[in-house]
C-alpha cells in the first residue's frame, strides 16, 4: 500500500481531503501533520509516496517543505493545494516537478482526477524499477556464472561497464553441491521454496545467492552472518541430509574456505570440485573436503601436482612424459616404510581410474576388479606391477591411436582453433602432420565432411561471432584476430554467411 502525507495547518481541510480520498476508494496509508516542519521530520522517520501540501503555514510554507522533500527524495509525488491562483506561485511549483495543484475549495472531480493521474505515475515507475532491479538481478547472476566458468573479471568489467562490481565484494564463502542426476537443474528452475528454506535454515538466514551452474551442479554463495556464526560444513551435512530425506538422491556438497575478493571466486570453485575427486573411494562420505591431515599435508600437495601432470600427458596423448612421471610416483614410494598403507592404496588406485579414463573398452567393472586388487594386495610390489601392467596397455593404446588418420585429424583441427590468426592453407597443415597436401585433404573430408578450407572458414566465424557477442573490439581488430588481412574481404564473408553485416550482429545480440 502506497503512503500520502497531508499537510495544511487547517484540521478541516485535511478532513476533506480524508473523505475525497474514501469516496473515490483510493486505497493509501495516511499520515497527517499540522504544519511544514513536522512534515519534514515525519517524513524522515518513514518517506512517503505522495507529499499533498498546503502552500500557506507557520513555521515553514509548503513552498519550502516543497523544496526540501525534493532534495532528499527525488521520486516522491508532490500535490500542492492553494487558494492562491498566480503565475509565481505555478512557476515556482514546475521548478520543484510539482505533479500538480489543486486550487481550494476542492473540487471533487478535480481532485479525483488530479489523484488517478497520480497514482497511475506511482504505479509507472514502480513497475520500471522492477523491471530495473530485475534486469540488474539477471546481469549479476550472469556473471556470477561465467566468473565461476573462469571468465576473468577484467574482462567482464570491460562488457559490463555501466554496473558496478562491488556487489562481488559481498561474497565470502561458498558450497558447491553436485548430483549425478539433472535433479538439482530441475529443482532450481522449479524455484522449489522448501530447497531455500532448507538452505536459510541450516545457515541460519545468512544471506545467499544460488547460481545454476549445469544440469548436475548448483553454487551457494554465501555473504558472511557475523551476528550468528555457523559452521559452514554442520550447514552442509543438514542440507545434504534434507536433500536425502525428501527427494531420496544423495547428493555431495563440496565447502570452501574463507574468501578474501572476487578473483578467488573462480578458484575456490575450481579447488572445490577437486575435492570431488575423492568421492570415488569413499562412498559413504558427502560432505568434501575430509577431514583428514593428508589434504593439508605438503606431501599430498605434491602427489596431487604430480597427478595432474599424469592427467594432462594422458590428454595429450604424451606417452615419454607419462612414463617418465609414473617412473617418479613409484621411485618416490618404493621401499618406504613410513608412508601410511591407506594412503599409499588410495593414491595409485587413482592413477589407475586416471589410466582407465583413456581406455573406453574397458568396462567400469573392470575398473573396480583392478581397484579392489589394489586395496588386497599385502606388498607394494604387487601393486606397482599391477600399476606397471596397465600402463603398458594404456601406452600401447596412445600409440596406436597416434599413427591412426583419425588423430592425425584432430591435430590438425586443433592447430586450426589455436591458430586461426594465422595464414592457414593446405600445403602448410599438411606439412605439420608429415603427410601429402592430397592425402590430408581427402581423409579430413572424410573424417569431418567438409573441406579443410571450409573447416577453417568456419572456425574463424565462430571466434568472430563469440568476439562480436561478449568483447567491445572493433570490426577491423576482430578480422585481423581470425586472420583475415583485408577487413573488407573479412565483412563480405561475414555477411555471406549469417546475412548480416558484424557491427549489425553486435547490435542484434546486444538488445
Amino acid at each position: 500500500m502506497y503512503r500520502i502525507l497531508i499537510v495544511d495547518d487547517e484540521k478541516d481541510e485535511r478532513n476533506v481531503i480524508r473523505f475525497l480520498l474514501k469516496k473515490f476508494d483510493f486505497e493509501l496509508e495516511i499520515i497527517e501533520a499540522a504544519n511544514g516542519k513536522e512534515a519534514f521530520e515525519e517524513l524522515v522517520r518513514s518517506p512517503a509516496d505522495i507529499l499533498l501540501t498546503d502552500v500557506q503555514m507557520p513555521f515553514v510554507n509548503g513552498i519550502e517543505l516543497a523544496t526540501k522533500v525534493r532534495e532528499r527524495y527525488d521520486d516522491i509525488e508532490i500535490i500542492f493545494f492553494s487558494g492562491h491562483d498566480d503565475f509565481n506561485f505555478v512557476k515556482k511549483a514546475l521548478t520543484l516537478r510539482a505533479d500538480n495543484y489543486i486550487l481550494k475549495p476542492v473540487k471533487p472531480e478535480e481532485f479525483n482526477q488530479t489523484m488517478t493521474e497520480v497514482m497511475r505515475n506511482i504505479r509507472k515507475r514502480k513497475e520500471e524499477q522492477e523491471k530495473r532491479e530485475v534486469n540488474q538481478l539477471f546481469i549479476k547472476q550472469h556473471i556470477l556464472y561465467r566468473l565461476l566458468n573462469q571468465t576473468p573479471i577484467d574482462i567482464l568489467k570491460n562488457e559490463y561497464p555501466f554496473l558496478n562490481f562491488d556487489f562481488l565484494n559481498d561474497y565470502n564463502r561458498m558450497i558447491l553441491v553436485h548430483s549425478d542426476t539433472a535433479f538439482l537443474d530441475s529443482l532450481f528452475e522449479e524455484e522449489n521454496e522448501y530447497f531455500y528454506e532448507v538452505i536459510k535454515r541450516a545457515t541460519l538466514d545468512s544471506k545467499y545467492d544460488v547460481i545454476n551452474l549445469n544440469p548436475f551442479q548448483i553454487v551457494l554463495l554465501f555473504k558472511d552472518n557475523l551476528r550468528r556464526p555457523f559452521t559452514y560444513k554442520e550447514a552442509a551435512m543438514q542440507i545434504q541430509q534434507k536433500i536425502q530425506e525428501t527427494y531420496g538422491i544423495n547428493c555431495v556438497l563440496s565447502v570452501s574456505n574463507h574468501m578474501k575478493n572476487p578473483v578467488q571466486i573462480a578458484q575456490t570453485y575450481n579447488e572445490l570440485e577437486g575435492y570431488l575427486k575423492d568421492r570415488f573411494f569413499y562412498s559413504d562420505v558427502f560432505i568434501y573436503p575430509i577431514d583428514t591431515p593428508l589434504t593439508d599435508s605438503k606431501e599430498y600437495k605434491e602427489d596431487e601436482y604430480l597427478l595432474e601432470e599424469i592427467e594432462r600427458a594422458l590428454q595429450q596423448g604424451d606417452t615419454v612424459e607419462l612414463e617418465q612421471k609414473i617412473s617418479l610416483i613409484i621411485q618416490k614410494y618404493d621401499k618406504r616404510t613410513n608412508t601410511a598403507q591407506g594412503y599409499l592404496r588410495f593414491l595409485f588406485a587413482r592413477l589407475l581410474q586416471l589410466f582407465f579414463q583413456t581406455m573406453p573398452e574397458y568396462s567400469k567393472d573392470s575398473m573396480n576388479r583392478y581397484i579392489e586388487l589394489i586395496y588386497s594386495y599385502k606388498h607394494f610390489s604387487d601393486i606397482k606391477q599391477t600399476l606397471l601392467e596397465v600402463q603398458r596397455k594404456v601406452i600401447k593404446g596412445l600409440e596406436e591411436e597416434k599413427n591412426s588418420p583419425k588423430h592425425v585429424i584432430e591435430i590438425v583441427k586443433q592447430y586450426i582453433i589455436e591458430n586461426i590468426e594465422k595464414d592457414l592453407g593446405l600445403d602448410m597443415l599438411a606439412e605439420k602432420v608429415y603427410l601429402t597436401p592430397g592425402y590430408l585433404s581427402d581423409k579430413f573430408k572424410q573424417d569431418t565432411g567438409v573441406g579443410i578450407n571450409k573447416y577453417i572458414k568456419q572456425v574463424r566465424m565462430n571466434k568472430a561471432e563469440e568476439l562480436l557477442s561478449n568483447t567491445n573490439m572493433k570490426v577491423n581488430t576482430i578480422s585481423k584476430v581470425i586472420g583475415y588481412k583485408n577487413d573488407s574481404y573479412f565483412i563480405r564473408i561475414f555477411r555471406e554467411h549469417l546475412g548480416v553485416s558484424p557491427q549489425k550482429y553486435r547490435e542484434m545480440k546486444r538488445r
